[in-house]
């Protein structure tokens, strides 16, 4: 198991420019959407815990068996219970802008096309022509008015319905309405993209986010955003080590001493459970100035990171100007992978503003790989192959930790009923 390649960075990572830079696109008034009051409140509430000296803390410590890691049947049952079930993050609405906008994912074992059609609704479906099963296409994204299949030329319009069969004569009656494409269930919601791990796959999307996270989502209006850049990293590591490695900041000041911890109080983190769900909101170390400027001129916004962990694999970190999303999936027992975007609230058609995106996107990425993956996944799980450490052991500040272990254990208990 080879760790994830490090990049050559500056000791901060470059992140105390780009943090800089992006601060000073924050408008005066913040984010018109997010609820002030809310906003407020919850600025009191971090500005004492960093006078306190500590954040969210769980009721006790969790004792962990790594063998939740290695098990093989155990990852079957999770891969059952877990990510046949519930819906993963393809993007955001800003991905499929236009009608005939396409993504294609390739995460979950089925290869996914999500597309927008002439109605400006969105589809997704299995990318593989009901001919003989090439994919339609092979571009990450684009834009096309329907798909034609390169390997035959069967053609389907962006609603999937087969519109043409090659030299048609030679297969007989076809009836199209029978041999479109594969949809699988998408939905989209906040100005996010959800959609089914596989056909056959069906989720509430009311019941998996719930009001609370629906409310957390809704006040970003996350549709404004625009995307800036994209990559994925394969990981040696169980998709539960990897989905950790977003879930506490107990790190912050050892790992990131050079960047984050700069920046931001990572122990002062208020933590709250949303359902299967965990929200964060990290004090910036600006928070400490609103002390001196009255309560009606606050924008809390801009002092603060706001992280949203979708359960199973999503984390939307979110300040007014910049969303980095990781889209964690598994691939095997000890293979998993991220999918790393970063999304701004900026028209991303300017020369300026796109290269700032992508350097946002360098800067965490590099961080990310040079530090969070060898230190928190990849190493980790090459001490705990045939069980060499047998226990972890989650402390009160790791209550993410403990929370998504709960879920994942009821979530296998509740498909073994």
């Amino acid at each position: 198991m080879d760790d994830a390649p490090v990049y050559e960075l500056p000791p901060d990572g470059g992140m105390l420019s780009v943090t800089e830079k992006n601060r000073s696109k924050i408008a005066d008034g913040g984010v018109p959407s997010v609820n002030r009051e809310k906003a407020i409140a919850l600025a009191k509430r971090l500005i004492a815990n960093v006078k306190n000296g500590t954040g969210t803390r769980a009721d006790s410590i969790m004792e962990v068996d790594t063998a939740t890691y290695n098990d093989p049947v155990l990852y079957e049952k999770e891969m059952r219970a877990i990510f046949d079930t519930l819906p993963f993050i393809a993007g955001m609405s800003s991905d499929l802008s236009k009608p005939g906008d396409f993504i294609n994912i390739n995460e979950f074992g089925t290869p996914i096309l999500v597309t927008r059609n002439k109605q400006g609704v969105v589809k997704a479906f299995v990318n593989s022509c009901r001919h003989r099963g090439s994919a339609l296409v092979f571009e990450e994204r684009g834009n096309c008015a329907g798909f034609s299949c390169p390997y035959h030329g069967w053609s389907y319009n962006l609603d999937g319905k087969l519109l043409g069969v090659a030299q048609a004569s030679d297969f007989g009656e076809v009836d199209k309405s029978q041999h479109g494409l594969i949809e699988i269930q998408a939905e989209e919601r906040h100005g996010i993209i959800f959609v089914a791990t596989r056909p056959g796959a069906t989720f509430d999307l009311d019941e998996y986010l719930g009001q609370e996270m629906q409310e957390e989502l809704a006040q970003w209006n996350i549709a404004e955003l625009q995307h800036a850049k994209t990559g994925s990293i394969p990981l040696d590591g169980n998709w539960k080590l990897t989905l950790e490695a977003f879930l506490e900041v107990y790190h912050f000041d050892v790992t990131h001493k050079n960047n984050l911890a700069i920046v931001a109080y990572g122990d002062a983190t208020e933590i709250r459970t949303l359902g299967k769900h965990v929200f964060f909101a990290i004090p910036m170390k600006s928070i400490m100035e609103l002390e001196n400027i009255p309560e009606e001129d606050w924008v809390p916004e801009k002092h603060m990171m706001f992280g949203y962990t979708l359960y199973p694999g999503t984390l939307m970190n979110i300040t007014p100007v910049i969303m980095a999303l990781y889209a964690m999936y598994p691939v095997a027992l000890h293979k998993s992978g991220v999918r790393h975007s970063i999304y701004a609230r900026l028209d991303m058609s300017v020369p300026a503003n796109r290269e700032l995106g992508e350097q946002t996107w360098e800067s965490s990425n590099g961080i990310v790989q040079r530090e969070d993956y060898p230190f928190g996944i990849t190493s980790p799980q090459k001490g705990i192959y045939r069980e060499a450490v047998p226990k972890f052991l989650f402390g009160r500040n790791e209550l993410g930790l403990q929370h998504m272990l709960k879920v994942t254990r009821q979530m296998v208990a509740d498909a073994e009923k």
